[in-house]
């Protein structure tokens, strides 16, 4: 077909740009004018638009492809077999191939490679139970988007791509890399023959490279079919003993050894996820045998000498096919065999007319896995684990949920998926104690736990706060299950009140807490020298009413020895000149006497009273015992203010 670019085909899809060319096909991007969004043309090229044969097939099959649902799987919007090159019109898909994909990461982690090998599984899965082989699963039909989705393309199409030949030749069926030994012999293909392709693509995301490699189609195709893959380990050791052990399962040359569904292998693989450590049995695999016939049909016809003669002097058989009605008869004969064969394999494929029993699904809820999967417990249907998960109300196997639910009418040996409980997921339980209780309710409730409250008395822990919790500190419980909380409703004991000793010396202090039957804890804390030795706080505080015998905690001042001391001088500019005789002048700083001088008040008019210390106190200056003054001195700065003054009662 000539260029379409900027054309509308069935005045709907605007071509944009031709974005891939394959064998069969071209694809391009196109706009739909109706549902108002990007799709993918993918338009039948010129050879294959003219085959009826291949036409009428393509016509039969799009209507299965179109039927697939599933969001691992590019959707067929719609399907126009009237054009003069038929087209589908499919999801447009951003991103790139997965072989390209692995090209640039190669290899690939085991995780990220069995969650793609998954994926691709599932899709396979949904076309499988739709009667669809795939037969051309590679990583060029593999999409990987721009956000990590995968997408399988082209189902179907390599089905019925190649109407006239099975051979392998430069052209063969599908990619010969990827083929399994039954495709690259001609024979008969299933959905084990996706599943083969599957593990070579497994093998060469974990190791980087091909389990095959030739110079021809062909020398792959004997390998494919002659030659089992090398260990997965022996190339890349990092690959995981579980992951190689599926790979090797898939690529199994004999179908019979290989997972009989994809249902099989996305279990295995779900298993392994769940535990990387996890290793299979092993299988036992049919002995490789060769290609006999297949490589009989490549060995080059001699000519000339070194033909090979006629035995017994019998004619060759184009010689005895000589008159038209013996050509004729060999033609008929040939076009019954081969309508015969085509019409049993179809038959095989599609069972068009087999009669299948209907069955009432029972209920699986509550069974355990194993029993229900071993023997012939359940021989109506197919179960197949979707998940295991953590799960509170059913034990460790037990079946707790399932689809399609029972009592539901399915066909016989239907696929029933189930989840089954893993058990209760254990959660540590944290230290509570001395926490406040409803604290500890919020953060229970966040681990996923349930809790209930029992008040306690306790000596030790304040009332209102956890004293313990069951299960304690340490072991852990089944998520959602209910943690008992033990709140402390306070002490039983006599209550009585806390003494005041703020201001006291320390000695002092802790005599008086005594006596009241407390038990005392003594801090110290850097403080001026005004506070040097005494009590600066105490908790509880004074009158609380707490249990006899509880512990108070007091701070006491104490000064840093090491600190630079500091000096001032502080100055009596008048005193009382009426104050008969001599008085003697002090001066007490934080309690202690530091200055006293005996003076004449007649005869003395300026005292000066030098002073050491450190950061801020205060001093009192006596006359005769009675405070005169009291000033604030800063050690740091070398100054001083006066607080307060009582030199007008004096003289009086």
């Amino acid at each position: 077909m000539e260029n379409i670019l900027g054309t509308k085909l069935a005045d709907r899809y605007l071509i944009e740009e031709l974005v891939g060319v394959g064998g069969m096909c071209n694809v391009y991007r196109a706009f739909d004018a109706e549902a108002l969004q990007t799709v993918a043309v993918k338009m039948l090229r010129d050879e294959y638009a003219a085959d009826e044969e291949y036409l009428r097939r393509f016509r039969n099959e799009s209507r299965a492809i179109n039927a697939l649902s599933h969001p691992n799987i590019v959707k067929i919007y719609d399907v126009v077999l009237d054009a003069p090159n038929p087209y589908l019109v499919m999801e447009y898909v951003s991103g790139i191939t997965l072989k390209e994909y692995i090209d640039r990461k190669k290899p690939l982690p085991g995780r990220t490679a069995a969650n793609i090998a998954g994926l691709v599984l599932t899709a396979l899965q949904c076309a499988h139970e739709n009667g669809i082989v795939h037969r051309d699963v590679k990583p060029q039909n593999i999409m990987v988007t721009e956000k990590g989705e995968v997408k399988v393309m082209d189902f179907g199409i390599a089905r019925f791509a190649m109407s006239q030949s099975h051979t392998i030749d430069g052209n063969a069926i599908g990619s010969v890399h990827y083929i399994s030994p039954e495709q690259a012999l001609g024979g008969a293909v299933d959905q084990r023959t996706d599943i083969y392709s599957v593990g070579v693509i497994l093998f060469e995301m974990l190791c980087g490279r091909l389990p095959f490699d030739g110079e021809s189609p062909v020398s792959v195709a004997l390998q494919q079919v002659e030659q089992n893959p090398k260990a997965l380990r022996s190339l890349n050791p990092n690959v995981p003993v579980g992951l190689e052990q599926i790979t090797l399962h898939a690529m199994a040359k004999n179908p019979d050894d290989r997972y009989a569904d994809c249902g099989e292998m996305i279990a295995d693989l779900r298993r392994w996820l769940a535990d990387p450590k996890t290793t299979f049995p092993a299988y036992t695999a049919t002995p490789v045998k060769k290609a006999a016939e297949f490589v009989r049909n490549k060995v080059p016809k001699k000519t000339g000498a070194d033909a090979p003669k006629p035995a017994g002097g019998r004619k060759k058989l184009k010689d005895r096919l000589t008159t038209p009605l013996s050509r004729l008869f060999a033609v008929t004969c040939g076009v019954v065999v081969a309508s015969v064969l085509f019409v049993f394999v179809m038959f095989q494929i599609y069972q068009p007319f087999q009669k299948v029993e209907d069955i009432t699904l029972p209920n699986l809820v509550g069974v355990d896995y194993t029993a229900a999967t071993a023997g012939s417990a359940y021989p109506d249907i197919r179960i197949e684990l979707e998940s295991e998960d953590f799960n509170t109300e059913y034990e460790a196997g037990q079946i707790y949920r399932q689809s399609p639910s029972a009592g539901k009418s399915v066909k016989k040996g239907s696929t029933v998926q189930v989840w089954v409980s893993a058990g209760g997921q254990m959660i540590p339980i944290p230290t509570f104690t001395n926490q406040e209780a409803t604290a500890v309710y919020a953060k229970l409730v966040s681990l996923g736990l349930k809790y209930s409250t029992t008040e306690i008395a306790s000596d030790t822990i304040a009332e209102g706060s956890v004293v313990r919790t069951s299960p304690e500190a340490g072991q852990s419980a089944p998520a959602g299950s209910t943690v008992v909380v033990y709140v402390s409703t306070g002490s039983n004991k006599e209550r009585v009140q806390v003494p005041e000793v703020l201001g006291y010396p320390e000695e002092v202090a802790v005599q008086t807490l005594k006596d009241a039957q407390f038990e005392v804890a003594v801090t110290y804390q850097v403080s001026d020298y005004q506070y040097d030795g005494l009590v600066m706080s105490q908790s509880p505080a004074s009158p609380s009413m707490v249990p006899i015998g509880s512990k108070v905690t007091i701070v006491v001042g104490t000064v840093d020895e090491s600190a630079a001391v500091g000096e001032a001088t502080v100055t009596l500019q008048t005193i009382p000149p009426d104050l008969p005789g001599t008085v003697t002048v002090t001066a007490v700083l934080n309690g202690t006497t530091v200055y006293s001088d005996t003076i004449e008040p007649q005869n003395t008019r300026l005292i000066s009273i030098p002073l050491q210390g450190t950061g801020t106190c205060m001093v009192d200056v006596l006359i005769d015992g009675m405070v005169y003054k009291s000033a604030s001195v800063d050690f740091d700065a070398g100054q001083y203010y006066w607080t307060a003054d009582y030199s007008g009662s004096f003289g009086e």
